[in-house]
């Protein structure tokens, strides 16, 4: 959120100078809302409960360029994150050696980054598709050995994914300024390794 806020205050002297000069050619769009994902649940045979929530957040900033015939092109960076705390622990089999969580956060995330194309119709209703890319960030626990030695591992990792997808939003737009716009997005992301997730998004669009 911090830096959402600090662009909106970057753009405020732009919209200052685009209403002078009655040219308004870019459009900036801030959005922050929920994501849905399904990670499966818990099964009993997982040593750890490291289950994610299905609901998460997520934000995103868009940069839009007008074209002709009420249509845009742009390029956008998403993120959604879904966490909580483990509080679990379990202890090896015939051993003394066991680990214990306390409010350890778990967590998942992904940036996506795209280029996309919109359409704005009269109804003030407005269409979007585009391409991206996205890179996660996941905690990963695991337990190994070789026979005699046993060793449990935790990493976080952040790597880049080399899947492509696209995505599709359909948005609603209430006008508050010539220059301001409120409105709500729903949105779905759709990767080569099938779906990535379907977001909910209250939108402020800022006309430059």
């Amino acid at each position: 959120m911090k830096k959402i806020t600090l662009l909106l205050l970057f753009f405020i002297p732009l919209v200052a100078f685009s209403q002078k000069s009655g040219n308004q050619k870019f459009e900036i769009n801030v959005s922050y809302g929920l994501s849905y994902v399904d990670f499966g649940n818990y099964s009993q045979g997982d040593v750890l409960d490291l289950s994610l929530p299905k609901f998460g957040s997520f934000y995103e900033i868009n940069a839009d360029y007008k074209l002709k015939h009420n249509r845009y092109i742009g390029i956008g960076y998403s993120r959604l994150q879904h966490s909580n705390y483990v509080d679990d622990g379990f202890l090896l089999a015939n051993s003394h050696v066991g680990l214990i969580l306390d409010h350890y956060k778990n967590i998942y995330q992904e940036d996506f980054f795209d280029i996309h194309f919109r359409k704005e119709f009269n109804n003030n209703m407005n269409l979007t598709t585009g391409v991206f890319y996205f890179i996660y960030n996941m905690n990963h626990f695991h337990i190994g050995g070789d026979g005699s030695n046993t060793y449990m591992l935790f990493s976080n990792d952040k790597a880049r994914t080399d899947d492509f997808g696209l995505f599709a939003s359909l948005e609603y737009y209430l006008k508050l300024r010539p220059w301001a716009y409120l409105g709500i997005k729903g949105k779905v992301y759709y990767s080569l390794n099938g779906l990535e997730t379907i977001s909910l998004l209250p939108t402020l669009r800022v006309k430059l």
